[in-house]
């Protein structure tokens, strides 16, 4: 068997056991007896348990990014408006629940936000996502809020209606209402803090630049 295969099955096996036991309560025997390998195999693909716990959360991170297209439908001519709707539709779609009804998405999210809020937390593990954010809902705060110039309350603006979807990551996890468990209510909590959205950066357009 390969390297690389033999690599895979770990990731794939720790990727199970890290979701339903988290990263203190599972041992790398737990790992090796559901991926059938050794220690050794595992320090020598991943170096220890902590790393292998940072590639399984990147692989989950990189399956959320995935799993929400930001730019569906959008083109050149798409509204400022349509873009938002996209990007937020998007951010959520990727937290859905009615296609796991296990609710795994639920328990890597859990284990995600655990992560980052953790004083240990590597900070290249959600750059994607951090990326992503700066390089779709920054240009349409900045549109928005055109002409204002003033990077503070710009990136105020953006840290305030990113902070909108992370309380969202936050109900999910705490409250069964957060779930978004149909297309209708993504339907509908897309709408919602689309028009939230706009609204408070109306607002924070018209209070500044009237000053």
């Amino acid at each position: 068997m390969s390297d690389q295969s033999t690599k895979e099955r770990i990731l794939e096996a720790a990727s199970r056991v890290f979701c339903e036991k988290g990263f203190k309560a599972t041992t790398v025997r737990d790992i090796c007896a559901e991926a059938d390998a050794n220690v050794a195999a595992i320090n020598y693909h991943f170096g220890d348990k902590r790393k292998l716990y940072l590639q399984v959360l990147k692989s989950w991170m990189d399956a959320m990014l995935e799993d929400g297209d930001r730019l569906k439908g959008i083109t050149e001519q798409s509204t400022i408006e349509e873009r938002l709707r996209a990007y937020i539709y998007g951010e959520l779609r990727s937290l859905c629940t009615y296609d796991d009804p296990e609710k795994i998405k639920k328990r890597k999210i859990r284990l995600l936000f655990e992560e980052y809020v953790s004083e240990a937390c590597d900070p290249d593990l959600f750059k994607c996502h951090d990326d992503l954010d700066g390089e779709l809902l920054n240009p349409i705060v900045r549109k928005m809020l055109a002409p204002i110039d003033d990077e503070k309350i710009i990136q105020q603006a953006h840290i305030a209606a990113s902070g909108v979807l992370v309380h969202h990551f936050l109900a999910i996890i705490h409250y069964p209402e957060g779930e978004i468990e149909s297309e209708e209510k993504l339907n509908f909590m897309t709408d919602y803090y689309t028009t939230f959205i706009l609204g408070s950066l109306k607002a924070i357009k018209e209070k500044y630049h009237a000053e």
